[in-house]
């Protein structure tokens, strides 16, 4: 070989090198091996950690991140703020310092649950990176975009959230990025699903999987798989459902990320509560998945969690038990300032209210949820006019009420029509797969028949639920209309004019199986009240509020000697909760008179002070009673606008009702511990009438 071939072979052998050279320094090749870094150490985070720290070395601004990454995928928030700050201080251009920002994002994002802070660092990393356009800035930029999505995804605002993934994804796609076109589609299934697109989510979530599998991403996989049961689960095909979500659990527990698991757990949760037998089998996953998110301290996993324990306590028939979990779920929403969460806690709180009868808890959700509404999914906004209705309804006004029946229906409707769309969307997308795939002109011709005629069923349909639904809707609100008048009847009915009429429907009342519980309602100024602004003043608003009492257990009704006197048809602890919650109305209702008095109600078994063969006339002895109670409260508290007092008997008659001087015989009863009085609860000493016997011999003397 002639040394002239030879210094032709070094030339191109040294230019091959320095190419190398050039490409393994050159930015591109740096972050995409940088990228290769964050990923494992997202997927294998105690191998990284263990590994990093074990490095005698000094750390540059890769291993930092590095290890921000680490501990962001191990749930520790200090450890990951602790990293970031040091790779803030290595950091040596605007890209890397908007790294550092989007990773404390993702940090206050997801291990703090505080979106609104993590907006701010978002803003903060697409400003640093300014109009740049080289190719790990727009790759970087494509990951902010996707995060934008989850946070306004966060606070509820589904069309800002579409809006930035769709610009990732079509910067994704531009920059030919596997990674960042992975993670885009996977939020914008997740985007269309929330809104009922169910064929635009599976299109999206079925490229994601393809994408997932040939980059062998196991945390994507996972959350494809869950997407795709949830999908699944919301038009009833709930056995493919759990398939997909039982195997996106196991992925999560053999990844360790037990916040994912545990959210996959409610959601097979969910699914069972779909068969009323599988209320148990729900609960015990959702208490596994409960344990975890308190372990992990991760505080939207564990409102979410509550609130699914609120749904099954209420299937279960526990109503006061599904309320506390509701209160806690939607605490614990608005602290993280999950704004899509907090709708759907709050409605469902208002929806078991409602059940409740407690109207005036119902209304004040409803008017805490309505500034923003108009930006929720449309289910929730279903929902929310829905009952809305209800409490209109409840109110007397029809024609509101029409209305948001009509916005509720509207909604409805769309939701059924979006659905029906995406199945024929599916049908025919398998009819155009089998038509390339089988050439015969009669069987594609036959498909398409069958399929036009698909088409027409279901808009005739959609039109007939419509119409049906309409409908339903103007008999619903007759009927309603109908039971108030009826209601109004039979209270006139029930309201007695005379202590004596009073007497006698309660003794008429043929529900003896049920206890009679005797509820006596008073303000302790009525006569001053009445001096002041007269009679009527003071009774109209009683009398209207007693006009709308609907308590199926209520026998009768009066006013004597300006006290309220009800008798209900229930059981002891069910006549508390009416006593609290018409001494809560009458408080509203004589609210503009301002009158600034204490309102006492008395609650009285008649069958355990009377005994079980009592007459209409023995009634007329418990008014003292009351006299007597009212004296011993004053003696024990007049601090409180509310007493609540409640006379029980430890056994059967302990007085003899007939006697001259009742109030003695009471007085003895309690000094001997026969006769009991509470007050707000708080049971009264026995000597407290020690006083009231002195005073009544000294008022005996000559």
């Amino acid at each position: 070989m002639s040394n002239h071939q030879t210094m032709r072979i070094c030339s191109a052998l040294f230019l091959s090198v320095l190419l190398l050279g050039c490409l393994l320094v050159s930015p591109e090749a740096q972050s995409t091996e940088l990228q290769e870094r964050l990923r494992l150490a997202a997927e294998n985070y105690e191998q990284v950690i263990t590994e990093q720290l074990a490095s005698p070395g000094q750390r540059s601004y890769p291993d930092w991140l590095v290890l921000a990454q680490a501990y962001l995928s191990a749930n520790n928030k200090d450890a990951a703020l602790a990293a970031l700050q040091q790779a803030g201080t290595h950091a040596s251009s605007n890209l890397q310092q908007a790294q550092v920002a989007l990773l404390t994002a993702k940090v206050y994002g997801i291990l703090f649950r505080d979106t609104r802070h993590a907006i701010s660092y978002l803003q903060q990393a697409e400003q640093l990176l300014g109009s740049s356009d080289n190719f790990a800035a727009r790759q970087l930029y494509s990951e902010i975009l996707t995060n934008f999505a989850q946070a306004h995804n966060q606070l509820g605002d589904l069309t800002q959230a579409r809006h930035f993934a769709s610009q990732s994804l079509t910067l994704a796609l531009e920059l030919e990025d596997p990674v960042k076109e992975l993670a885009a589609r996977i939020m914008l299934g997740r985007l269309a699903l929330q809104n009922n697109h169910f064929q635009h989510a599976y299109n999206q979530l079925q490229q994601a999987l393809v994408l997932a599998d040939k980059l062998g991403d196991t945390e994507a996989r996972a959350s494809i798989h869950f997407r795709l049961g949830m999908a699944f689960r919301k038009i009833d095909e709930h056995t493919l459902a759990l398939d997909h979500m039982q195997h996106a659990a196991a992925l999560y527990q053999r990844l360790k990320n037990l916040s994912s698991y545990s959210y996959v757990l409610v959601y097979i949760a969910e699914t069972y509560l779909e068969d009323p037998e599988g209320i148990n089998q729900a609960e015990q996953h959702l208490l596994d998945a409960l344990a975890i998110s308190q372990q992990i301290d991760d505080v939207m996993r564990t409102a979410i969690i509550k609130q699914s324990l609120g749904r099954a306590s209420r299937l279960r028939g526990d109503s006061s038990q599904a309320a506390h979990y509701y209160s806690e779920a939607l605490q614990q929403f608005r602290q993280i300032g999950a704004q899509t969460y907090v709708q759907e806690s709050a409605l469902a709180l208002a929806e078991l209210s409602m059940l409740q009868q407690q109207f005036q808890q119902s209304r004040q959700i409803i008017a805490e949820l309505s500034p923003g509404m108009d930006k929720a999914a449309n289910y929730l906004q279903a929902r929310y006019f829905s009952l809305s209705a209800q409490l209109a309804e409840q109110k007397q006004d029809w024609q509101q009420a029409y209305q948001l029946n009509q916005n509720a229906s509207k909604l409805q409707f769309a939701e059924l029509t979006a659905t029906t769309t995406e199945k024929l969307k599916v049908l025919k997308g398998n009819l155009s797969l089998s038509n390339t795939q089988h050439d015969n002109h009669a069987q594609l011709l036959a498909r398409q028949t069958a399929l036009s005629e698909q088409l027409r069923y279901w808009q005739l349909a959609a039109g007939l639920f419509m119409l049906l639904a309409a409908v339903a809707a103007g008999l619903i609100i007759w009927q309603r209309r109908r039971h108030r008048q009826l209601e109004s009847v039979r209270m006139a009915f029930l309201l007695s004019r005379s202590w004596s009429r009073f007497c006698e429907r309660l003794q008429q009342d043929n529900r003896h199986k049920q206890p009679l519980q005797l509820i006596a309602i008073a303000l302790t100024d009525s006569l001053k009240l009445k001096l002041n602004q007269g009679e009527e003043t003071l009774r109209q608003p009683v009398q209207a509020l007693m006009q709308k009492l609907t308590m199926p257990e209520l026998s009768a009704c009066c006013i004597n000697s300006d006290v309220l006197w009800l008798g209900f048809r229930t059981s002891s602890e069910q006549a508390t909760h009416y006593s609290q919650q018409l001494a809560a109305d009458i408080r509203q209702a004589l609210a503009p008179l301002q009158a600034d008095s204490q309102l006492i109600s008395l609650q009285l078994d008649v069958g355990q002070l009377l005994g079980a063969r009592w007459q209409a006339h023995d009634l007329t002895a418990l008014r003292e009673a009351l006299w007597l109670s009212w004296k011993l409260a004053s003696l024990a508290d007049d601090s409180l606008h509310y007493w609540q007092l409640h006379l029980r008997s430890e056994q059967p008659r302990p007085c003899e009702w007939h006697s001259s001087n009742i109030r003695l015989d009471m007085i003895n009863a309690m000094q001997l511990g026969v006769l009991v009085l509470t007050l707000n609860q708080q049971t009264l000493p026995a000597d407290l009438s020690v006083q009231l016997v002195a005073d009544f011999g000294e008022t005996r003397q000559p």
